[in-house]
């Protein structure tokens, strides 16, 4: 069975400028990930996904194969990552490495565990599961207390069939535990890639998820997300996920 890792990165922020090449701890933000995605002994082959030139010399550096350039139409900021994703796969064919698990990591993501990844790969190699993926606890912004803005600033709950002004509900402790996704990771089987038609993320019907940590979960998406991520490199803390 053959486990392929994409690492896809473009060259192009808006959040956080030129963000996967920024220093972070003394290698560039995007090292992180190869470094876990190499250390995973799960995963056969480490590729770069890219269109910039900058990142992909970057990624040779860190000894990550990066046997071809990705399409402009597929690195804009309204592509999504399984697409990329998927084109990383079929291309990988072309080349003649066919894989049986796709692992799609995010670089933004330089917590994540080689643990998490491992498990994920454990979890989709047998047969009652098609898709691992990290899954983070929602604490303050809890979907129940989500709100609408209407005109003038009034506002409604958006959640209609919860009253999430009940008593019941006034705590956040007695709010029901829920989980989102991190997108530090997405471990597939080939078929639900193969399937994608750009209709959903291609999770399947046989899903697991992979529970991570506040610190693990963290993805730098703005300039907040940076500095705090660079906070955490400085505590004592942060050594167990680096």
């Amino acid at each position: 069975m053959k486990v392929l890792a994409v690492i896809s990165a473009r060259g192009g922020s808006k959040g956080v400028p030129r963000k996967n090449i920024r220093d972070f701890g003394g290698i560039p933000l995007i090292g992180h990930m190869f470094l876990k995605a190499k250390n995973c002994p799960e995963i056969n082959k480490v590729i770069c996904s890219t269109d910039d030139s900058e990142i992909a010399s970057i990624a040779k550096n860190f000894g990550i194969d990066v046997p071809f350039l990705r399409p402009k139409e597929l690195s804009n900021d309204r592509a999504p990552l399984i697409s990329s994703t998927k084109h990383a796969m079929l291309t990988m064919d072309d080349l003649g490495y066919r894989s049986d698990i796709i692992v799609q990591l995010s670089p933004t993501c330089p917590f994540l565990k080689t643990e998490s990844i491992s498990k994920s790969i454990k979890y989709v190699s047998v047969n009652n599961c098609e898709c691992a993926v990290s899954l983070k606890k929602i604490e303050h912004e809890h979907p129940y207390r989500a709100r609408k803005i209407l005109k003038d600033n009034y506002f409604e709950n958006f959640v209609k069939d919860v009253n999430v002004e009940d008593k019941r509900y006034h705590s956040r402790q007695d709010l029901p535990t829920l989980y989102t996704t991190s997108g530090a990771l997405y471990t597939r089987k080939r078929h639900l890639l193969e399937q994608f038609d750009e209709s959903d993320f291609a999770m399947g019907k046989l899903r697991k998820g992979i529970l991570i940590d506040d610190i693990e979960s963290i993805n730098i998406d703005r300039m907040i997300d940076f500095h705090f991520a660079q906070f955490l490199l400085s505590q004592e803390i942060s050594k167990q996920y680096i």
